[in-house]
């Protein structure tokens, strides 16, 4: 193929039973209109043919139903875009070459197309499973509907001349939930047989569908409003199903109705609805985001959880990266995301808060059988792991913004709010990053200042986690005679816990960390919604954010100098607190070789009172020295 060429496929009319299609070669830049498809490839297998210029060609299942299904459908007039037919499947140089070059092509592929179809498959060849999905689709766009009418309830009515400041997503998410009453309505909910239970079976059924685990399944997220998902004759927009994942939510958080068939069905899809919502707040600001969202999703090649996120990669990124199946080895591609970061002023050591280390995960290997032993710096982004790194950046609104002030939008109709963006934590200050790749012996050279060593740990037992309480009955007075006692920072022990267990962080309405000074409330938390105003319950919601995030694969530790921490799970006894030039929170490392400073690096670190400087004073006051270490 040309450059800029890519393959359609043009629909035929069929003949006999076969699905028959032309293959043609067009060029990018003639702007041809066409819909692409994203499907699950499945199980190994070719179970049906269709016919390709008139050659048959072999197609798994999956492919078949949703080919058969767009023509009986009529969803697509023109051409059609399927990965797995236009695109060289081959394993040889030649294949592996060109797969290289449609990677760099996805993003345009995607924008380009009139329309983006999500094939999540047919149920299960029971039919009560196939009338419950007509049901799903229909209850469905009922909360799009009931959202969208709550909403503009909420703004109340104003000339559309009349300036306004809009209202964020988090007030239309509480106003939504605050108004869902599914003990009593019985279009919410309803009990087993009924028609509303039975749309919800449907709606697990399509949470259920493979697709949602597909690491390329995101290829075609970065354009959402042409893309359709689609099961049997149904379909509905990415809006129906945000809003029905919110109200999913609701009915497992309300108390006294059987809701237990809906624990963790939609764990998948929150992912997804997760990932639209930060693209449209612009809160996507580093490819490590990005990267994240795909490691517990499914690919044949542990290379394709770099290279499939490439798509939605900022242009920098794209040139620093390009994809390269031929040589290049599991380790060779994940080093090549921390050599871009270590080039980033002021972001030199973000990727360490995306590695934590587990040793029976260090392991990884291509297809081909080329093995790969990841140092612990090194994120494993095959390894599916649900990590929330410390955050780095605090979104902070400007002051005395006038309510009446015109509110500009930007070309997809969001509000463009202006905010200054500002660093979180700066244990040592502006101290300079002095880190640098040994490919010798594979490890990171890096210079930092030792602060602490852990000397005990309370495991996190979940999201209810109550710390004073914990730390009273699993460690006995010594911990909880401090929290009598003022902390160094002058409040009390008890506070100074509060404010680690949420890593002192509030966050705003849209989700994000907007300012210091956070701390769990146990008494507001356990609050019922009932009681509560829109304001207190986004409020509320808020802080149960914070403290979720802060607790994720994370346990609350004691130092020797009595420092309360928020150290990953996986640190035990005797692990350093360590200061990292160039990084933005502290790190916990594991000594492997004292003589000549080699580490292994565990994971990052929140130590209360030591996030804000307070170690570069020590520094300069000669107090504490920098010293050159390295992480293997």
């Amino acid at each position: 193929m040309n450059p800029n060429e890519i393959r359609l496929l043009k629909p035929l009319s069929r003949s006999s039973n076969a699905l028959s299609f032309e293959i043609i070669h067009i060029s990018l830049l003639s702007k041809p209109r066409y819909g692409a498809l994203s499907y699950t490839w499945g199980p190994p297998g070719d179970a049906h043919t269709i016919l390709l210029n008139g050659q048959p060609f072999p197609s798994r299942q999956d492919l078949y139903d949703a080919l058969q299904q767009i023509q009986c459908s009529k969803l697509v007039d023109q051409y059609l875009w399927v990965d797995a037919i236009c695109t060289n499947q081959g394993r040889d140089d030649d294949a592996l070459h060109e797969k290289g070059l449609q990677i760099t092509r996805m993003t345009q592929i995607y924008e380009q197309a009139t329309k983006i179809l999500v094939w999540l498959g047919i149920p299960d060849n029971d039919p009560d499973n196939e009338a419950n999905n007509q049901l799903a689709f229909p209850m469905m766009k009922y909360f799009e509907k009931r959202y969208r009418q709550i909403a503009l309830k909420g703004r109340g009515y104003q000339p559309w001349w009349w300036p306004h400041k809009p209202r964020t997503a988090g007030q239309n998410v509480a106003d939504f939930l605050l108004n869902l009453h599914p003990a009593n309505d019985k279009k919410i909910f309803d009990v087993p047989g009924s028609r509303t239970y039975k749309a919800w079976l449907g709606v697990i059924s399509l949470w259920k569908s493979p697709w949602w685990t597909r690491t390329w399944f995101f290829k075609n997220q970065r354009s959402q409003r042409n893309t359709r998902h689609f099961s049997l004759r149904e379909s509905s927009c990415c809006h129906s199903r945000a809003n029905t994942t919110l109200v999913a939510t609701t009915i497992l958080t309300t108390p006294g109705i059987d809701s237990q068939f809906l624990v963790g069905a939609q764990k998948s899809v929150d992912k997804l609805v997760k990932f639209r919502s930060q693209r449209i707040q612009h809160l996507l600001v580093a490819f490590l985001d990005i990267l994240q969202m795909f490691r517990d999703t499914q690919c044949f090649d542990p290379r394709d959880k770099v290279y499939a996120p490439l798509c939605l990669a900022p242009d920098d990124v794209r040139r620093c990266i390009t994809p390269d199946y031929d040589s290049k080895s599991v380790l060779d591609v994940y080093t090549d995301v921390v050599r871009y970061y270590l080039a980033q002023p002021g972001h030199d050591l973000d990727f360490l808060g995306y590695a934590l280390y587990q040793e029976e995960t260090q392991v990884v290997e291509t297809p081909q059988g080329v093995k790969s032993i990841l140092p612990s710096w090194v994120p494993n982004f095959s390894a599916s792991l649900d990590i929330a790194p410390i955050p780095k950046i605090l979104h902070v609104p400007e002051k005395n913004q006038d309510r009446r002030a015109v509110v500009f939008y930007d070309k997809r109709g969001t509000p463009s709010n202006k905010e200054a963006l500002i660093a979180a934590y700066r244990p040592l200050g502006d101290a300079p990053s002095r880190s640098f790749i040994e490919d010798e012996d594979n490890t990171l050279c890096t210079s930092g200042v030792y602060i602490d060593t852990l000397k005990d740990v309370i495991k996190n037992t979940g999201p209810g986690l109550e710390v004073i309480r914990a730390i009273a009955e699993e460690k006995g007075r010594k911990w909880a005679v401090n929290s009598m006692q003022k902390y160094f920072t002058g409040e009390s022990f008890a506070d100074a816990i509060s404010q680690t267990s949420v890593l002192d962080l509030i966050y705003d309405e849209q989700g994000r960390p907007s300012e210091r000074g956070g701390k769990a409330d146990t008494a507001f938390l356990r609050r019922p919604r009932a009681e509560l105003s829109p304001v207190e319950y986004r409020y509320q919601m808020n802080m149960r954010m914070a403290r979720s995030k802060a607790c994720i694969l994370r346990d609350l530790g004691l130092s020797q100098k009595s420092l309360p921490l928020m150290i990953p799970n996986t640190a035990v006894v005797g692990d350093l607190i360590w200061a990292l030039a160039g990084g933005q929170v502290l790190y916990v490392l594991r000594p492997m070789n004292t003589q000549i400073k080699q580490y292994r690096f565990i994971g990052e670190c929140y130590a209360h009172g030591l996030m804000d400087g307070d170690i570069l004073r020590r520094l300069q006051l000669g107090e504490v020295r920098m010293e050159d270490i390295s992480l293997v």
